[in-house]
């Protein structure tokens, strides 16, 4: 099979074609841009009449490469300066786990010739903090406002290997149960570690990718992400891949989680959330269109097809690159590796040209949790 992908990489908007997971990321990060905009104002009114001039610290959580929420943190920058007066000192915590590409980071923030960056100046203080998100990253009552967007849904751990598939969604009985139960231990010290970090008054925003109360998911391709993950199996069966290979190539995630997954850590009698003021102030699910010009349409011609196939699977490439690649043996050669992994990707190819009616969607679930003062 000659591959379609013999040069694609995980793209930025540095280069000269943009990188689909931002597209996709930063619609996802502006659904919650009315409530992180609304809780920095909470923050600086109360600032005001306060009449205090501490730091104000944001802390941005798995960030990646920083693309997907430049422009919410250049808004929210602009907000703090109009509320407490342009000498405002603001700290901007830039959260991933430590095997992440930092210099990408660097490279947005500081922006190019072509793209902006981050709103710079002598009292804006960016930060890298490498550490796991599920762990303690700031100093206890440091932060003003946590925000994270398509972060949570991923595992601290691996807890099983997925015998027959690859994903959740194909997992049997036990191992569906392991999973959950790790994301759920996940969940309570994501917000926990965010508590501990949060200032009284202080606010969390999260965007979490979910399931709804009709267990419907995302849905990139038709059939969603079983059928993303099925092309895996197929490469098993088919001798591309090793059994070995094969059980070792997981998709350590619970995408699936409903709005009581969510709600949990505050119904049950963790002590923390008690001890720490923490309440659940909103919950909102979010079904979303993403958006492009030939996912509209619905009589495709065949170079139309071709661009939204080029789309769709460009979308999905920069997660589902790691999750094959952590899976292939040590003893492949990194050509070896790649050459697996265009399979793949030509494989999913073609089944989306077959399907390029499908209008993709994505589901997330915006979480937004309080400290209050008084604790």
């Amino acid at each position: 099979m000659t591959s379609f992908f013999p040069t694609m990489r995980m793209k930025t908007g540095l280069c000269e074609e943009e990188d689909d997971m931002f597209n996709i990321h930063g619609h996802v990060g502006n659904h919650s841009r009315s409530s992180i905009l609304e809780s920095l104002r909470k923050i600086i009114k109360s600032r005001t009449e306060d009449k205090t001039k501490e730091v104000v610290t944001i802390g941005d959580f798995g960030t990646a490469d920083g693309r997907a929420s430049l422009c919410l943190i250049n808004d929210m920058i602009y907000t703090i300066k109009a509320g407490l007066g342009e000498k405002q000192a603001i700290v901007l915590c830039y959260n991933d786990q430590p095997m992440n590409d930092f210099n990408r980071l660097i490279e947005v923030i500081r922006g190019n010739g072509q793209k902006s960056g981050l709103a710079l100046g002598s009292d804006i203080y960016p930060v890298i903090i490498p550490r796991c998100m599920y762990g303690v990253c700031l100093p206890y009552n440091s932060m003003d406002l946590a925000i994270s967007s398509v972060a949570t849904h991923y595992l601290s751990k691996q807890v099983c290997q997925i015998k027959n598939g690859i994903s959740l969604g194909e997992a049997d009985e036990g191992e569906q149960l392991l999973i959950r139960e790790q994301a759920k231990a996940d969940w309570r010290t994501f917000v926990i570690s965010r508590g501990r970090e949060l200032k009284p008054g202080g606010y969390l925003v999260t965007m979490n990718v979910s399931s709804d109360e009709h267990d419907d998911e995302a849905r990139f391709v038709e059939k969603g992400t079983t059928c993303v993950a099925s092309f895996v199996t197929d490469m098993a069966k088919d001798g591309v891949i090793t059994q070995e290979e094969y059980r070792a190539t997981n998709f350590n995630s619970h995408y699936l989680r409903k709005a009581a997954d969510f709600q949990e850590p505050f119904n049950s009698d963790l002590p923390e959330i008690k001890e720490l003021g923490l309440e659940l102030v909103s919950m909102k699910p979010i079904k979303h269109y993403l958006q492009y010009p030939t996912f509209d349409i619905v009589n495709k011609d065949y170079v139309e097809k071709m661009d939204y196939s080029q789309r769709i699977v460009s979308s999905i490439y920069p997660w589902m690159y790691h999750v094959l690649h952590g899976g292939l043996s040590e003893s492949r050669t990194e050509e070896e590796k790649q050459a697996v992994i265009d399979n793949y990707f030509d494989r999913l190819r073609e089944y989306v040209l077959a399907h390029s009616d499908h209008k993709p969607y994505v589901i997330h679930t915006e979480v937004v949790i309080k400290k209050k003062k008084t604790a």
